[in-house]
């Protein structure tokens, strides 16, 4: 009964968001500005009880872990509860209707990260009007994707990886939070830059992906670090290489893909905040600047970057312009390794 009405849910947020011309989530985003009519009488006074964070993930993936610290910060700053919502599947688009579809209140806000964001631009299979369905408030942080095996493999290098999958093509399988998403595309990136064949294996999010990576069914995957770190540090998963530009305050001993031989692997995972259509611009302005506010308080900047994350904290405005760049590098790559959306 529990997977019919499963499947219910996701062919419902299918229907609903189905176009017959693809995505245009990012494809707008040059029109996208916060609404000038909103109401603010409620403005001065938010959050007057919990704010729920709609999460389009499942529990224990590196988007939960992030938003659950976010919402921390946010929720002390507030003196109100954040109570994360995870609303996984049909690649994000059954949390993200949920966004679309609150009250433009303020009391029910969207935690989206890159993956779901790609989604949205690439797979041509839904369809949001981001004029008319979301609101923009700030790119919270970012952080690099890190390249972790499972430790029965018996490899403590990314060139011993290299060459345990040229000598083996196709029998190593790695895992990602879903076709089309960051961990995947990462995954790509990586193998078209060191010539292997790996098999790649799709799961319904990030948590689900690294479980069966910790289980040894699968060998290897991307994952941001504050998500597998802790089973790096109990021996259950080796850390091969960071796919940033530096190394990651996290994860000190763990080179770069560029320091063990094999450039062009540089991918970061951001996270931002999203509310629906014709949320009061001072509603908005409020969420971004208080939330930035709490960051430079003494010791939780600090504590973040120990976490794995770079605070960014963007203005609405500055978030809509990174939007629109992003999504045209993103449309890059996935040109770049020969990616087609699954029909």
């Amino acid at each position: 009964m529990a997977n019919a009405k499963s499947n219910l849910e996701i062919e419902i947020a299918r229907q609903k968001l189905r176009a017959g011309t693809g995505l245009v989530l990012g494809a707008v985003l040059g029109g996208w500005k916060l609404p000038s009519h909103a109401q603010v009488s409620t403005a001065a006074d938010y959050p007057s009880r919990p704010v729920r964070w709609i999460v389009a993930t499942s529990t224990g993936g590196g988007t939960d872990f992030t938003a659950r610290a976010f919402g921390k910060i946010a929720g002390e700053s507030w003196k109100q509860p954040v109570v994360i919502d995870n609303r996984p599947g049909a690649s994000g688009m059954i949390g993200l209707d949920a966004v679309a579809g609150a009250a433009p209140d303020g009391y029910t806000l969207g935690f989206i990260t890159v993956s779901q964001f790609l989604d949205a631009s690439l797979l041509q299979k839904y369809m949001f009007e981001a004029q008319k369905d979301f609101t923009p408030i700030s790119m919270l942080a970012t952080t690099p994707l890190v390249l972790v095996a499972n430790s029965s493999i018996n490899i403590t290098s990314l060139q011993q990886l290299i060459a345990l999958a040229k000598s083996r093509p196709k029998q190593l399988n790695y895992s990602s939070g879903g076709s089309g998403g960051i961990t995947h595309f990462a995954m790509e990136v990586f193998l078209k830059q060191a010539g292997i064949d790996i098999m790649h294996i799709p799961y319904k999010g990030s948590g689900p992906a690294i479980v069966d990576l910790l289980g040894g069914q699968v060998q290897i995957a991307f994952s941001t670090p504050p998500a597998v770190m802790q089973h790096v540090k109990s021996g259950r998963l080796q850390a091969l290489a960071l796919a940033g530009d530096i190394r990651s305050a996290l994860a000190p001993d763990v080179p770069t893909f560029t320091e063990v031989g094999v450039p062009g692997v540089a991918i970061n995972s951001w996270y931002g905040l999203f509310g629906p259509a014709n949320l009061p611009v001072e509603i908005v302005e409020k969420i971004a600047r208080t939330i930035s506010a709490a960051t430079r308080l003494p010791g939780v900047r600090e504590k973040m970057v120990s976490d794995g994350f770079e605070p960014v904290l963007s203005t609405p405005a500055e978030f809509t312009k990174f939007l629109k760049a992003d999504r045209e590098q993103w449309i890059g790559v996935a040109r770049s390794i020969g990616f087609k959306p699954e029909k």
